[in-house]
């Protein structure tokens, strides 16, 4: 169906010595939207990086130090890939390398601001259906090279899908500035976006790199990154704590393998759609620039996947309850108004 408006009116009637009533217009505004769930791959800061590399793996330097000691910044990490379901890579025996045949799937649906009845743009909420794919991701589900996969190459799993369809309730947003396109930009972040952090050997690289440092590169990995970003991307308090929206998301035609005989597949918590990892995204920071009319221009978003690895001595450990390890990406997405959607 193409773009579309819908309107309710709000009747507020006043009881005084001239009673009357007046009209408040609330104004759903909806934009089919088109662009890529993220770059080719995903990058990473995982726990192990702290407790037995010791190096600060965090987006904005969140972690200098731990029991006392100062930690080098590395970065995120890099981990997860995608493909083209038709790639001879979509394949857990194969070991993804800079420069392969590697995708950054496709985003298409809608976004919606709610202007909630008032002329106020600080009470509007932002909602919307976002569809991945088809794609396939690739990722390993243990970091050290000597446990579980085939001939010493790490356990893999590889996931597929015809469609992951995100499903963002109305959220309320963070700030909201005038544009110099008379719309709003709004930005659902309780910190503020952050800034897009970028290679130092290539500033045209940016977040998420094929060429972020492995997490087994350890402490050698510091410089990778020119600087931390202004503020983190993570939900978890004790990350950081940056929160924004959350989405629930189902995927259609989905098949997981894995090199290990079918056992990291139904039971890890970087495997999509296994018991320990549903689909949705746990934080989603997004930026919306609309025009005059409240449709979408354009809109960029990190996300990220967040879970608990319990591993290293008790001083090396986030409160329980918390989790100390996440996967994420960049969504990048442009408004396509009057365009049927699809």
């Amino acid at each position: 169906m193409p773009k579309t408006i819908v309107s309710a009116t709000v009747i507020v009637c006043v009881l005084a010595t001239c009673s009357g009533c007046s009209a408040v217009s609330a104004t759903a505004t909806t934009t089919a939207v088109k662009g890529i769930f993220n770059n080719s791959q995903e990058n990473a800061c995982i726990h192990v990086s702290t407790f037995f590399y010791l190096t600060d793996c965090s987006y904005a330097r969140t972690n200098p130090e731990v029991a006392g000691q100062a930690l080098p910044w590395s970065g995120p990490t890099v981990n997860p890939v995608y493909y083209a379901l038709g790639s001879a890579h979509v394949d857990p025996d194969y070991t993804p390398v800079p420069g392969d045949d590697r995708i950054a799937p496709t985003l298409t649906g809608t976004l919606t601001i709610d202007d909630q009845g008032t002329v106020e743009p600080s009470d509007d909420t932002i909602s919307g259906l976002l569809v991945v794919g088809p794609t396939a991701r690739s990722v390993v589900a243990n970091v050290s090279e000597l446990a579980g996969g085939p001939a010493g190459k790490p356990p893999r799993s590889v996931m597929t899908w015809s469609s992951m369809t995100h499903t963002l309730a109305p959220t309320n947003i963070d700030t909201a500035s005038p544009n110099e396109n008379g719309g709003v930009t709004y930005v659902i972040a309780s910190k503020g976006f952050p800034t897009l952090i970028c290679r130092t050997e290539d500033p045209d690289d940016c977040f998420p790199s094929a060429y972020a440092g492995k997490t087994t590169d350890g402490q050698t990995a510091e410089g990778t990154w020119s600087a931390p970003g202004s503020v983190g991307v993570t939900r978890d308090s004790a990350m950081g704590g940056n929160v924004g929206a959350t989405t629930t998301a189902t995927m259609a035609d989905y098949v997981c393998v894995d090199n290990v005989g079918g056992i990291t597949c139904p039971d890890h918590n970087v495997v999509w759609g296994s018991s320990l990892e549903d689909p949705g995204l746990d934080n989603l920071l997004l930026r919306v620039v609309t025009d005059e009319k409240s449709e979408v221009i354009e809109a960029q978003g990190f996300w990220t996947n967040e879970y608990r690895i319990n591993g290293g001595p008790d001083f090396f450990q986030l409160p329980e309850g918390h989790d100390n390890s996440w996967q994420g990406g960049y969504l990048q997405l442009r408004g396509e108004p009057g365009v049927e959607e699809r």
